[in-house]
């Protein structure tokens, strides 16, 4: 479950791909510019990955990343499904 106050994302790339969670990072806070250390959990999976930010900068984190390239590949980034 997501912390209180954060927001999961979904990402639709992975340990397959050769992404490793610095990538994620790296390129979540150098497109929208939020600070590393509010970061949440990075969870990897091999197609996909989660991550958790402040629900403040949800919205912003989303429209940065809409066509940011994470190991060459172009990704989509959403809200994960609420379950």
């Amino acid at each position: 479950a997501e912390e209180p106050g954060m927001v999961r994302l979904f990402i639709n790339i992975g340990k397959k791909h050769r992404a490793k969670p610095g990538d994620i990072l790296g390129a979540l806070t150098g497109e929208s510019g939020v600070p590393g250390k509010v970061v949440g959990t990075i969870d990897m999976y091999d197609k996909y990955t989660f991550v958790e930010v402040p629900k403040e900068y949800a919205r912003d984190v989303l429209n940065a990343m809409s066509h940011a390239r994470i190991k060459g590949r172009n990704i989509n980034i959403e809200p994960a499904n609420r379950k």
